[in-house]
Protein backbone atom coordinates (compact mmCIF):
# COMPACT_ATOMS: atom_id res chain seq x y z
CA UNK A 1 0.00 0.00 0.00
CA UNK A 2 3.09 2.04 0.58
CA UNK A 3 3.34 2.23 -3.56
CA UNK A 4 0.21 3.11 -4.21
CA UNK A 5 0.09 6.29 -1.39
CA UNK A 6 3.83 7.05 -2.92
CA UNK A 7 2.76 7.48 -6.84
CA UNK A 8 -0.81 9.14 -6.04
CA UNK A 9 -3.61 6.96 -6.16
CA UNK A 10 -5.18 8.57 -9.09
CA UNK A 11 -7.65 6.77 -11.30
CA UNK A 12 -7.12 7.91 -14.85
CA UNK A 13 -4.62 7.62 -17.16
CA UNK A 14 -1.94 9.82 -16.64
CA UNK A 15 -0.41 12.14 -19.50
CA UNK A 16 3.47 11.93 -18.79
CA UNK A 17 5.27 9.67 -16.66
CA UNK A 18 6.27 11.58 -13.64
CA UNK A 19 1.61 12.36 -13.29
CA UNK A 20 -0.28 10.61 -10.71
CA UNK A 21 -1.44 6.74 -11.29
CA UNK A 22 -2.29 3.63 -10.16
CA UNK A 23 -0.98 0.06 -10.38
CA UNK A 24 -2.81 -3.25 -11.49
CA UNK A 25 -2.05 -4.09 -8.03
CA UNK A 26 -3.21 -1.52 -5.88
CA UNK A 27 -6.53 -1.27 -7.70
CA UNK A 28 -7.48 -5.03 -6.90
CA UNK A 29 -6.48 -3.91 -3.15
CA UNK A 30 -8.03 -0.68 -2.62
CA UNK A 31 -11.21 -1.91 -4.68
CA UNK A 32 -11.79 -5.45 -3.81
CA UNK A 33 -13.82 -4.88 -0.69
CA UNK A 34 -16.37 -2.76 -2.26
CA UNK A 35 -16.79 -4.85 -5.30
CA UNK A 36 -20.90 -5.18 -5.21
CA UNK A 37 -21.81 -6.65 -8.60
CA UNK A 38 -20.72 -9.79 -10.03
CA UNK A 39 -19.70 -7.86 -13.24
CA UNK A 40 -17.46 -5.56 -10.50
CA UNK A 41 -15.67 -8.34 -9.15
CA UNK A 42 -15.22 -10.19 -12.55
CA UNK A 43 -13.21 -7.22 -13.58
CA UNK A 44 -11.41 -7.20 -10.67
CA UNK A 45 -10.60 -11.22 -10.93
CA UNK A 46 -9.64 -10.22 -14.16
CA UNK A 47 -6.87 -7.38 -13.72
CA UNK A 48 -5.64 -10.56 -11.16
CA UNK A 49 -5.58 -12.63 -14.72
CA UNK A 50 -3.83 -9.55 -16.72
CA UNK A 51 -0.81 -9.13 -13.95
CA UNK A 52 -0.14 -12.91 -13.44
CA UNK A 53 0.20 -13.01 -17.12
CA UNK A 54 2.44 -9.65 -17.24
CA UNK A 55 4.50 -11.14 -14.42
CA UNK A 56 4.74 -14.50 -16.22
CA UNK A 57 5.83 -13.55 -19.56
CA UNK A 58 8.21 -11.15 -17.68
CA UNK A 59 9.50 -13.80 -15.56
CA UNK A 60 10.14 -16.01 -18.66
CA UNK A 61 12.33 -13.67 -20.99
CA UNK A 62 14.03 -12.77 -17.70
CA UNK A 63 15.35 -16.60 -17.34
CA UNK A 64 15.70 -16.37 -21.65
CA UNK A 65 18.10 -13.68 -21.11
CA UNK A 66 19.72 -15.30 -18.37
CA UNK A 67 20.24 -18.68 -20.15
CA UNK A 68 21.82 -16.75 -23.09
CA UNK A 69 24.52 -15.01 -20.94
CA UNK A 70 25.15 -18.28 -19.75
CA UNK A 71 25.33 -17.57 -15.80
CA UNK A 72 24.29 -20.10 -13.62
CA UNK A 73 21.26 -19.80 -10.92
Amino acid sequence: MAVTMVIGNSNFIPKSIFSPANTLASVIANEFTEATGSLYLASLIELGLVLFIVTTIINLIGKLIIRRMGVEV
